[in-house]
């Protein structure tokens, strides 16, 4: 029900199930604003934000994935 959604107090109710997808864009930005402060001009910019980006993206999937099989296997375990 979007008509009584009221922003910024509570969260997209279309957005709540695949909220793990937010990081891309906030990984991209990231990226973006690093390699702008820290690249000279001229180089490539767009090739590095790309490569920054993904392997930031792989670095969280790797991360929960690690979380996860912790969370499942070894806790219970003990």
């Amino acid at each position: 029900m979007t008509l009584a959604w009221i922003p910024f107090l509570q969260p997209v109710p279309e957005l709540v199930s695949l909220w793990y997808l937010l990081c891309i864009p906030l990984v991209i930005g990231v990226a973006m604003v690093y390699k702008a402060l820290w690249i000279p001009e001229g180089r490539s910019w767009g090739q590095q934000v790309i490569m920054m980006s993904v392997l930031m993206v792989g670095g969280l999937a790797g991360l929960a994935i690690l979380l996860g099989a912790f969370v499942q296997i070894v806790i219970p375990r003990l």
